[in-house]
């Protein structure tokens, strides 16, 4: 782990925990056909499998998200092996469809946090209900919802609430090239979670997952900067998507496409050029390059502490034309990105030092 030098004042932690977020590619897409360059051995879940139980065990993370879990999977073996190691018989949120086998799922340490409630939120059956009879933007993937409330403070305090935390992993839309059923998506994630916190009193959250979408997309415009950029260049691509749902009048899509989300500018990347940032969560050689997952945090309730580097013992070799997912050392066509986040409390979202 990366220890991350914060120089700010804020003040002591109630808690710090640690957060691991990880696509570890359904056993029943793991195929030759998808992952030419890698041996064929290396990706059998026989051998995937006592890759990922000995990658978990050492990262022993407070907070386990995974996506791309085949339920088989989820109950045979992985819910079974984390009990051994103290945690919760997790939740799993199916992707939702006929086809589709996997789903994302959570767990956590039994001694740090325990379930207060949880909420899957499937993103075909929210574009059916907000956009019925179409289908430009219905498909199958899901986020998990799940409210944890802490075990043990450093910080005694007679509120409850304040020792509570929203975590959110997501998976969404495959499809880079559809930046408007990606935008909908994160749309409707964020939309959700101001739903549920308005239940628990604001409660400070963290969303991770797979958002198979690059830094300079919509999905990430809309994460950050609460709105998408109508100067960006894929903004003429999701208007046209948009447009006929809103019987082609410009001014309602041009209002939809406008209106921010109550999280703006509220929500950080742990992962960034400033502390520390991979060359990329995925790489599949002569296929596709880049940083697609992440674990954001909502800045004025937490500090990073520290940060996995999952390629730390590949060294320049990563880096190298030949190299490619998944392979002898790692067992999926994605990295795992963990942080140490410190959660400091409510008081401090009022601190300057924290805006």
């Amino acid at each position: 782990m990366i220890r991350i030098q914060n120089t700010d004042d804020s003040p002591a932690p109630l808690s710090t925990f640690t957060i691991l977020t990880y696509n570890c590619l359904a056993s029943n897409l793991a195929e030759s056909q998808y992952f030419p360059h890698t041996n064929p051995i290396h990706l059998e879940f026989s051998y995937r499998s006592k890759l990922f139980e000995r990658e978990l065990q050492s990262f022993n993370a407070d907070i386990v998200c995974l996506q791309e879990i085949h339920r088989d999977n989820f109950h045979q073996w992985l819910s079974p092996f984390l009990a051994q190691l103290g945690y919760s018989e997790g939740i799993f949120a199916e992707r939702g469809g006929i086809k589709a086998k996997d789903g994302v799922v959570l767990f956590f340490k039994q001694d740090k946090f325990k379930l207060i409630t949880h909420h899957r939120l499937g993103y075909f059956d929210s574009a059916q209900e907000q956009f019925p009879n179409q289908t430009a933007l219905a498909t199958y993937n899901a986020a998990l919802f799940c409210l944890l409330q802490l075990q043990n403070t450093k910080k005694e305090t007679a509120n409850k609430e304040e020792q509570q935390l929203w975590i959110c992993n997501t998976h969404l839309n495959w499809n880079h090239t559809l930046p408007a059923t990606q935008l909908f998506q994160i749309r409707t994630l964020l939309s959700e979670l101001s739903r549920l916190n308005k239940q628990t009193h604001d409660s400070p959250f963290v969303i991770v997952g797979d958002f198979n979408s690059k830094r300079d997309s919509a999905v990430h415009d809309y994460i950050r900067n609460g709105v998408v950029a109508d100067t960006a260049e894929y903004y003429s691509k999701v208007h046209d998507v948009y447009l006929p749902l809103f019987n082609n009048d410009t001014t309602k899509t041009t209002q939809y496409l406008n209106e921010p989300h109550v999280y703006k500018k509220a929500l950080e990347s742990a992962y960034n050029e400033k502390r520390f940032s991979m060359p990329f969560t995925t790489r599949i050689r002569d296929h596709f390059c880049g940083t697609i997952d992440y674990i954001y945090f909502q800045q004025s309730r937490m500090r990073v502490l520290q940060l996995l580097n999952a390629l730390h013992d590949d060294a320049e070799q990563a880096l190298r034309n030949d190299f490619t997912l998944p392979n002898e050392q790692h067992p999926s066509d994605h990295l795992p990105l963990m942080a140490e986040l410190a959660l400091l409390p409510k008081s401090a979202e009022n601190d300057p030092n924290n805006q």
